[in-house]
């Protein structure tokens, strides 16, 4: 009896019953799930459907897709790993998207986009923006071996129980928001840029006229008088004394970082 289960197993798995319903593309790719995951070995449409990647979603499995291209783009662009993993690079300040890309529909994935979490910026992406991000994280996620054994990540949407008073928000809470690695989320406006993950080579070079990169001592020189460093900065002169500064730059600071050391692209 085990002989014969593990028989009609062994030929369910080299069925493909996609075909019934679906049309042969892109046959070079090999098998349908290659591309949408699913289970081809049955009829059933609740068991070869499940864990589906539908097909705007499936592009991230085609050799050089302009779609992928687009959304490896807009990661770099918007910065998305000044708080996330992604392709194993990032800060661990928020969801690893390796893990939730195979964790996640989706679906799942673009509603997350679409209506962000607390102290995630609202980038209001387009739906094709959408759709070419997530497959960049379908692309990303798939060249990354995931431990069978990751140690939990928690990400802190509130501060800490205690009864220190945060520099941050007494001096720059009423403009900016943060995800802080070891105080949570601090801030509680949208006035000013999302600052989370600052001092680290994935926050996006911005400082000065010749874009560099920011640093503590670039930081100092900014709060102290912003239109020293950009003529046009819209933030007026900030009056912190020195312990409050060192205080900033500690509450910003990110340790848990996993640097750059190849290139995101489709190679």
């Amino acid at each position: 009896m085990l002989l014969l289960c593990l028989a009609v197993t062994a030929g369910a798995a080299e069925r493909n019953d996609c075909l019934v319903c679906h049309p042969i593309h892109y046959s070079q790719q090999g098998t349908c799930v290659s591309c949408h995951r699913g289970f081809a070995g049955t009829r059933r449409i609740n068991i070869a459907h499940d864990g589906l990647i539908a097909g705007r979603f499936s592009a991230f499995a085609l050799s050089d897709s302009k779609i992928t291209e687009q959304g490896i783009e807009l990661l770099k662009q918007y910065a998305c790993r000044r708080c996330h993993i992604s392709q194993d690079k990032g800060n661990r300040l928020a969801a690893n998207l390796d893990l939730s890309q195979q964790q996640r529909t989706p679906e799942e994935l673009d509603e997350s986009i679409r209506n962000p979490v607390l102290f995630m910026p609202q980038f209001h992406f387009y739906q094709r923006q959408r759709v070419a991000l997530i497959n960049a994280l379908l692309f990303g996620g798939r060249q990354v071996k995931i431990p069978e054994q990751e140690q939990p990540q928690v990400v802190h949407f509130e501060g800490e129980t205690t009864t220190r008073e945060f520099a941050f928000e007494k001096h720059c809470g009423k403009c900016h928001r943060v995800l802080s690695e070891r105080f949570g989320g601090l801030g509680d406006s949208l006035t000013g840029p999302n600052l989370s993950g600052l001092f680290s080579e994935f926050y996006p070079r911005s400082y000065g006229p010749d874009q560099q990169p920011w640093t503590p001592e670039n930081l100092k020189k900014w709060i102290k008088n912003p239109r020293s460093v950009s003529k046009f900065a819209r933030m007026p002169p900030v009056q912190v004394n020195d312990a409050d500064m060192e205080r900033i730059i500690e509450e910003l600071q990110v340790k848990s970082s996993t640097p750059v050391d190849q290139k995101f692209s489709l190679q």
